[in-house]
């Protein structure tokens, strides 16, 4: 047997190829996906957490964002039906939240799957495709969550899961639509969130789009890596009690910036407070002797004081070597200028 036969005697077909050129020249102008710069129209996502983080509150949410075409997190959605495999929990939650979303299927469609899957993955990714041939019009599949789906033997085998997410991803582009799954976080976390995922590597790495919801303290926070579109960094999600929905807040870096401002306004104000307190009782102290009298940091106080100077409610004068302080501005004791 030639090097250019298969066993069974026909030729090995060579693969297809396209130019660069010609994938650029199709390319069009401007690309929309499915949610705008978040989720591509034929792709596959991950939506990842630990439990009780919000993932199927999330999911729901952006369900009926694309059932109805109104924007998911303030970005703009391509109107469609949605198949929604609710592979856990009560029926009930999910009724009741849909309402609440204002779901109208005036003109996308959320189809809901409630039952139990297939033993064997590989029969209920069949009965998927089957489902899908039936719904023509469907532009994202929510699998929640995928582990009920897919029945694997191990989610550690790296190769197992590879498999499977080529698979979901070849139902995606058969049947042009976005297909997100969930899946549980692991209880410990770590420095790098994409390492969250229970099993293997092959789940973040066979993906689109990955989204990872986690909480500190009361907050929830959301954060991406994408192939397409610009990742998100952690960033806080705000709930909206009566219509359990949620939307985008600051990023946590700038809250933590807001924080950290706001504490030293504070710590100003104080140290400014105390310096004036200490002229009202000492007469013309020198530097040493005024920061000897308030609290904080000496670098801090230096620029309370400089501050102070520069913006004429102290006045200071040299005696030998050193600087001695008093009050610019009369002021009553007990409050500043």
């Amino acid at each position: 047997m030639s090097g250019e036969e298969k066993k069974d005697g026909s030729k090995v077909q060579p693969f297809k190829t396209q130019t660069g050129l010609e994938l650029a020249n199709a390319a069009p102008e401007i690309y929309h996906g499915l949610v705008d710069d978040l989720l591509l129209d034929i792709g596959v996502s991950m939506l990842c957490g630990k439990p009780k983080t919000g993932k199927s509150t999330f999911a729901r949410q952006l369900a009926v964002a694309v059932a109805e075409g109104t924007t998911f997190l303030g970005k703009p959605t391509i109107c469609g039906d949605v198949l929604y495999l609710i592979l856990e929990g009560p029926k009930g939650v999910v009724q009741q939240h849909l309402k609440k979303l204002g779901c109208t299927e005036k003109r996308g469609t959320v189809h809901v799957v409630h039952e139990q899957m297939p033993h064997r993955g590989e029969l209920g990714l069949k009965r998927l495709e089957a489902t899908l041939k039936t719904l023509p019009k469907v532009k994202l599949v929510i699998v929640d969550p995928v582990s009920k789906l897919l029945r694997l033997a191990d989610s550690d085998s790296y190769d197992e899961v590879t498999v499977v997410i080529e698979k979901l991803e070849q139902i995606a582009k058969t049947y042009s639509l976005h297909l997100q799954f969930l899946t549980h976080g692991k209880k410990r976390g770590s420095d790098d969130v994409g390492d969250s995922p229970i099993g293997s590597t092959g789940f973040r790495g066979g993906t689109d789009t990955n989204i990872f919801l986690s909480k500190q303290g009361t907050q929830r926070i959301i954060s991406t890596e994408q192939r397409w579109g610009i990742s998100m960094e952690p960033t806080l999600l705000f709930f909206d009690e009566e219509r359990e929905a949620m939307s985008l807040g600051s990023t946590v870096e700038d809250e933590e910036a807001a924080r950290n401002e706001a504490r030293e306004r504070k710590t100003i104000e104080r140290i400014e407070q105390e310096i004036i307190e200490a002229l009202l009782v000492e007469v013309n102290p020198t530097q040493g002797e005024l920061l000897a009298l308030v609290t904080g940091k000496t670098a801090l106080k230096l620029r309370v004081l400089q501050q102070l100077e520069s913006s004429g409610k102290l006045k200071s004068e040299s005696d030998g070597k050193a600087r001695r302080y008093c009050i610019a501005v009369p002021v009553e004791k007990g409050g500043a200028a």
